[in-house]
């Protein structure tokens, strides 16, 4: 498997796994959870910018589906 393939696979998979985990948080803390002053709402405004910075979802899910293909010929 090429790195870049590798590479892609773990932005995808950290990115969905921090979203998950910092929404999750959020609605634990209800309300609270989107003010301003508190951590969770920091730690859920982190995990949307991580998806976006280190490529977006859907192009990284491309590469890893076209890398999967060309492999399986």
């Amino acid at each position: 498997m090429r790195s870049d393939t590798s590479a892609a696979m773990a932005k995808l998979l950290a990115a969905r796994v921090a979203w998950a985990a910092a929404d999750t948080a959020a609605q634990v803390h209800s309300a609270n959870g989107v003010a301003a002053e508190l951590p969770v709402s920091r730690i859920l405004a982190d995990a949307r910018v991580l998806s976006i910075l280190e490529g977006s979802a859907e192009i990284l899910a491309q590469v890893v589906a076209r890398r999967l293909l060309e492999g399986a010929d």
